[in-house]
């Protein structure tokens, strides 16, 4: 059985935001999607939040910056079988997310 994706309304607002600047964004999203559904889990484990969370990298295929000047995906791993897309965000807009916002967040998807 694969690996339930869901999004949250922060992330989906987030997405909406960004893809009309970055029209390729969506099919990286699809990509990471993928990856999650067959239970690779890409990124680097984020500590000091008490729970299990990833921030993944993704290019901005419309810019041509490569992952460094891309966008970023924090994600949790609900269980084994459901994971939670969290945040979005531009690398060139916002250097980081501090651990207080993504525990809100986490708490706030329930």
């Amino acid at each position: 059985m694969p690996t339930r994706v869901d999004v949250g309304k922060t992330f989906r607002r987030q997405l909406r935001r960004l893809a009309r600047k970055h029209p390729s964004l969506a099919d990286s999203v699809d990509e990471l999607i993928y990856q999650l559904e067959t239970d690779t889990r890409p990124g680097a484990r984020l500590t000091g939040l008490g729970y299990e969370a990833y921030k993944v990298r993704l290019p901005n295929r419309s810019a041509r910056r490569g992952k460094s000047g891309g966008f970023r995906v924090i994600y949790q791993e609900k269980s084994g079988r459901l994971v939670l897309l969290l945040l979005l965000y531009s690398k060139t807009e916002r250097a980081d997310i501090p651990n207080d916002v993504i525990i809100r967040v986490i708490e706030e998807f329930g």
